[in-house]
């Protein structure tokens, strides 16, 4: 049946139609726009028609960069949480673990989530034998909140097979006890090593995780998301699950290649549900773990030193050689996938660029835009070259929100911090920015995205990087019609265009009417994917 939507503020991100006051949909397309008159004559007499009782629709929040999948097996049970937004003590975190351990079967193998060096006061980094002696007869893994970081105990070793023959995959470390053994895994060899437990559980309870994470980005108004390391082999699974109900939000994958090898998918494999279109490498890790390559040093205490076990004045370092770098992205671009790289550090940056410069310079056709994830200390130089070159980034706009002030007194420095993630500075300059939280690390929403783009207000209240806030209209495009450009779907999501899906987020108010500083008292009233209601929602 046809369906109109009126009755309300109707923002289309179009520019050469920012405002209409009726939608016309038909078969899940927007048919007609422009006033109720015009657009009911446009549809059958007989459509629905949806009053928005003054409240606002916009295209649908897109997200460039996530993880719901992922989200769904991390965070699905039996992982324990222990964020420091529970368990505010690193003290606490081991008293829960003691708890935990008491209550658990001989041999069961216990997961804990969240270990977080900047949040849990008191953090130091767990040794093995402190985890031995918190569940003497069972195997043990604490994650950290960044996901970059794994501590194991001596029966978790046994459990998973490894000893002291273990070697690292491509981009992953591992630092040995004093025994040889190995007891801190970083990057590719944490998520190895998590790969072996999620393999534990029944499908049944990660399909069952998967729609909780599925409604919480419906919730926070997403019609549009991307899974951005899927599992090599993992996205026929992710399909399935995908097509077994009407989908209430679209996603398109990115396969990890961090191995390198053959992408397990064709090209384009699947539909508009959801769509293999790129390829993922981590060219370095998380600021919060240490393990980005930096051309100005951490800051040296107690933080740094014994909560994320840095040496002293530590840059820290890439996962990749320049060299290995550019032989992925070049194959993978030659063989037509869009290309994502992770980088975080300014001198990996440089490296990324470098790479993605030379495979420009020798291959005519490219399917773009390549993008850079992220970015969280990029140059102004850099944003200057990523923009001739074409490159895009994503910016991670919630680590100021959660870590602004670690990143500030802790990590970086004032101006560091002032500087992390520059997406005003790119957007100003011309490129088309997409924003993100990176699930499962922050819980999707775009509200917080909006917040931080428009003010740079952390959680506490500190304003950190006042020079990179942008206005809204530029923060409504990139979670809109630019992030669509970043996933390649700009043709058919992201703004309220004629013959484009009808995918929309309904607003208790017009964020272009609101004050920056309380974007985040913004209701999502509900969303709506190829005409289609994605909850039951009220506008009343």
């Amino acid at each position: 049946m046809d369906r109109i939507f009126f009755g309300g503020t109707i923002r289309t991100m179009d520019p050469k139609r920012p405002h209409v006051d009726a939608v016309g949909i038909r078969d899940g397309r927007i048919e007609a726009l422009g006033s109720l008159d015009e657009v009911s004559r446009a549809l059958a007499a007989d459509a629905e028609r949806t009053n928005l009782q003054g409240r606002t629709l916009l295209p649908g929040f897109v997200e460039a960069h996530s993880h719901p999948f992922m989200s769904a097996v991390a965070w699905g049970d039996p992982v324990v949480d222990v964020r420091a937004v529970h368990v505010p003590t690193y003290q606490a975190v081991l008293e829960k673990i003691r708890r935990r351990a008491t209550k658990a079967d001989a041999g069961e193998f216990l997961w804990f989530m969240g270990l977080d060096p900047q949040l849990h006061t008191g953090m130091k980094e767990p040794s093995r034998e402190s985890l031995d002696d918190l569940a003497p007869n069972n195997p043990v893994a604490i994650q950290t909140a960044n996901f970059h970081g794994v501590y194991i105990n001596t029966q978790a070793l046994a459990a998973l097979g490894i000893d002291r023959t273990y070697k690292a995959p491509l981009g992953g470390r591992v630092a040995d006890g004093a025994d040889g053994l190995p007891w801190k895994f970083s990057e590719t060899a944490a998520w190895e090593i998590g790969e072996r437990f999620y393999s534990l559980r029944s499908p049944e309870k990660v399909k069952n995780s998967f729609e909780e994470w599925i409604g919480k980005f419906v919730a926070a108004g997403y019609t549009t998301t991307s899974e951005i390391m899927v599992q090599p082999g993992a996205s026929q699974t992710l399909y399935a699950a995908i097509k077994s109900r009407p989908n209430p939000l679209r996603i398109v994958g990115y396969e990890a290649k961090h191995l390198g090898g053959e992408v397990s998918v064709p090209l384009n494999f699947g539909d508009d549900d959801y769509r293999v279109i790129g390829t993922k490498l981590h060219a370095d890790g998380s600021v919060l773990l240490g393990n980005v390559w930096t051309s100005k040093p951490y800051l040296n205490n107690e933080m740094t030193l014994k909560g994320m076990g840095l040496p002293p004045d530590s840059t820290g370092h890439a996962n990749l050689s320049e060299e290995k770098l550019y032989e992925l992205v070049a194959k993978y671009v030659s063989e037509g996938w869009q290309m994502s790289v992770h980088a975080h550090g300014d001198r990996t940056i440089d490296m990324v660029l470098d790479a993605y410069e030379r495979v420009l310079r020798e291959q005519t056709a490219v399917n773009g835009p390549l993008r850079i994830e992220h970015c969280g200390l990029m140059r102004e130089d850099q944003i200057d070259r990523a923009i001739d070159l074409g490159v895009v980034c994503s910016f991670f706009l919630p680590y100021i929100y959660f870590w602004g002030e670690a990143l500030r007194d802790h990590l970086l420095g004032e101006e560091a911090a002032a500087r992390f993630v520059p997406s005003g500075s790119a957007t100003r300059k011309g490129m088309r920015t997409s924003y993100h939280c990176d699930s499962p690390m922050t819980w999707p929403d775009a509200l917080v995205c909006l917040s931080v783009a428009t003010t740079r207000r952390t959680l506490k209240g500190a304003v950190i990087g006042q020079e990179q806030v942008v206005g809204i209209d530029e923060a409504l495009r990139a979670l809109t019609i630019d992030a669509a450009y970043q996933l390649r779907m700009d043709d058919r999501i992201g703004s309220i265009e004629i013959g484009k899906f009808a995918d929309f987020t309904i607003l208790s108010a017009d964020p272009k009417q609101c004050d920056p500083d309380r974007l985040l008292e913004l209701k999502v009233l509900g969303t709506v994917v190829g005409g289609r209601n994605t909850t039951a929602f009220e506008l009343s």
